[in-house]
């Protein structure tokens, strides 16, 4: 039986930005990171995506069957964050069809600015690899100013769905792996394609 993720995993520091985002360092997270991993790219046959930017499909859907460890990953997310936006949230996986996606990178790749799902109340992404040089996250405030984040391995973001964000270019020749994830107050508001009791999309 597989140890529970926040029983080897611990939270190092927690850093509160602008806009309510969150920093969150973790420790002792190697072992589940790998296994999430491994279990990510042995359901490649299993993937959907949402879009191609620039030639790399955007968003990378598995299965939750198919990475079970990511639940952990979630879990702990939506209980960091109901702790810090004061509200009951959790992710919605095999429930809401956009509650978690992997962004799978290579030299050379971004991400535009954009939010996240309107019916989400915060947002969030756990960096599962990371190289040196791999792109940071930017952000930007109400009044326009754009700051930046270095990712690193271990570090889980959280925020408001309605923060504008983006991903530089890579320079790293590692590929940048990270779970992005959405997390919803109750009752959940469906649409018409949520495979509700299934499995994500």
């Amino acid at each position: 039986m597989a140890v529970p993720f926040d029983l080897i995993m611990k939270v190092r520091r927690v850093e509160r930005l602008e806009t309510g985002l969150v920093i969150i360092n973790l420790e002792d997270f190697e072992v589940n990171f790998r296994q999430v991993l491994d279990e990510y790219f042995n359901a490649s046959k299993h993937w959907k995506h949402s879009h191609k930017i620039r030639g790399r499909w955007e968003n990378t859907y598995a299965p939750i069957n198919k990475v079970p460890t990511a639940r952990c990953i979630l879990s702990l997310a939506a209980k960091k964050a109901s702790k810090h936006f004061h509200k009951q949230l959790i992710c919605g996986h095999g429930i809401l069809k956009n509650s978690f996606w992997f962004n799978h990178m290579h030299h050379g790749d971004e991400t535009g600015w954009h939010d996240h799902k309107a019916m989400a109340h915060a947002s969030g992404v756990c960096y599962l690899q990371v190289g040196k040089d791999s792109g940071n996250f930017l952000y930007r405030l109400p009044q326009g100013e754009i700051r930046n984040i270095v990712p690193e391995t271990g570090m889980m973001l959280l925020f408001n769905s309605s923060l504008s964000h983006s991903v530089e270019p890579s320079k790293s020749r590692k590929e940048r792996i990270s779970l992005a994830f959405n997390l919803f107050t109750l009752p959940l508001e469906m649409e018409d394609d949520d495979p509700f009791g299934g499995h994500i999309l």
